[in-house]
């Protein structure tokens, strides 16, 4: 049995082949990865991006996800990954719930993308006050410029789509 240093250097060469765009390539590298290393949690977690976002499986990529917050309990990306896919697949109070238990147990949670993804949440249940105000939440605690932009962008969407009577609470806060 080869070393878990080979295999850490066969995930990277897999990362790479996704990121140039050879997603096959790079998902059969991770299932080999996997076939010898099974509790390899930030290999399930490419699986489950591969799964969920090129090949519309969303139960494989949730079984993936799974797997790789529990193999990898620190490791951030599958958390965030799994939130983005409950919310695309209008799994909302889940994704809350997974939220909440994320800021409650990871180390290094992103506040700010994940009051991004609490607003389009309430953004899509008509919510906008709150989405307002998460997205708010959102921007105070970020440090990219792009990001920042893209949250004022979406306050103002929020806010053109809100009743006379929601853009006055907005000024009385």
């Amino acid at each position: 049995m080869e070393s878990l240093s080979f295999y850490e250097n066969q995930f990277i060469k897999a990362d790479s082949l996704i990121s140039d765009g050879n997603i096959a390539e790079g998902k059969e590298l991770l299932e080999e990865i996997l076939a010898q290393y099974p509790d390899f949690g930030k290999a399930h977690n490419h699986l489950g991006w591969i799964y969920y976002n090129k090949l519309s499986n969303y139960d494989r990529g949730i079984y993936h996800y799974k797997l790789a917050m529990k193999f990898e309990p620190k490791y951030p990306a599958p958390y965030i990954n799994y939130t983005y896919l409950l919310i695309d697949i209008g799994r909302y109070a889940e994704a809350k719930g997974h939220i909440r238990d994320t800021m409650q147990n990871l180390e290094n949670f992103d506040y700010s993308t994940y009051n991004s993804e609490l607003g389009r949440m309430a953004e899509y249940e008509n919510e906008y006050t709150a989405a307002y105000n998460y997205y708010k939440l959102a921007k105070k605690s970020a440090l990219n410029p792009n990001f920042i932009d893209n949250m004022n962008a979406n306050m103002k969407r929020v806010k053109d789509k809100m009743s006379i009577f929601e853009k006055l609470k907005l000024k009385l806060n």
